[in-house]
């Protein structure tokens, strides 16, 4: 799913709208930077099955396949779009409409709260939407969220927040903290300047009740700054001890990463 290749995030010169031939039109682009962004989410939920260049190209060859087009004008469009500004913008954010369209497509759980298994016993356990476009304008410089606790959880559970930045000119900041019973809390904070993956890791405490898990992404862009932040995730995970006694009660077992009835 995440991320746009480098050479597409290069903000070069501002040209003349329209697409020549052997680039793709806007829709047609955002269309498949959608399955691209989607395609490397798996990959990196995945690490186990995609290890090495070969598998990794799998995927990109396969979503270029499934939208007939071309490496040659795949690669042409990247150059071409980088090179204009404005169709750059509108591609990402159609694809950010199209990926959000999906998101809010996935059923949720009979509580109301999303839930989607990514990969052996974690769960991605993210509120909000995963996907945000961010400028100077932006209504909200925060990006904040509070899960109370709930059946699914269990004291030795680790949270792994991460994002990937796209087009970042100012830093940006993250937060994850968890509230306890006694009155206590925890928390883990970080801080990058770079584009691609950001991720910072909270482990509950083993002899403590949690209460909630909170946290957020802070921006603060800069004037004519656009930040694409992709494929934002709340991963927890917990040992194999406490992933059989959970799913002994909920009465449910998982196989490969898809809920199946007990």
């Amino acid at each position: 799913m995440h991320t746009l290749p480098a050479a597409f995030a290069l903000l070069l010169t501002a040209g003349c709208s329209g697409t020549p031939d052997g680039v793709l039109s806007t829709e047609k682009m955002a269309r498949l930077m959608a399955d691209v962004y989607t395609g490397e989410s798996v990959i990196e939920f995945n690490p186990n099955i995609y290890n090495d260049d070969s598998t990794k190209k799998v995927v990109k060859q396969s979503v270029l396949a499934a939208h007939k087009v071309s490496p040659a004008d795949f690669d042409s469009s990247i150059v071409w779009y980088g090179r204009h500004i404005e169709e750059y913008v509108k591609v990402c954010d159609r694809a950010v409409e199209i990926l959000e369209e999906r998101y809010a497509a996935i059923p949720d759980d009979q509580d109301g709260r999303t839930l989607v298994l990514v990969a052996g016993d974690s769960a991605q356990v993210w509120p909000l939407s995963p996907f945000y476009h961010i400028t100077a304008s932006s209504p909200a410089r925060y990006l904040t969220f509070n899960l109370p606790k709930d059946d699914t959880w269990e004291p030795a559970d680790k949270y792994e927040l991460g994002f990937k930045l796209i087009n970042r000119r100012s830093p940006v900041s993250s937060f994850l903290g968890v509230e306890y019973a006694d009155g206590g809390t925890n928390y883990v904070s970080g801080n990058t300047d770079a584009d691609g993956w950001s991720r910072i890791q909270l482990s509950l405490d083993t002899t403590r009740t949690a209460t909630s898990v909170y946290g957020f992404i802070r921006f603060s862009p800069e004037a004519n700054e656009h930040i694409y932040v992709d494929s934002i995730s709340l991963v927890r995970t917990r040992t194999p001890e406490t992933t059989l006694r959970t799913f002994r009660r909920l009465g449910t077992t998982f196989n490969r990463g898809k809920e199946i009835e007990s």
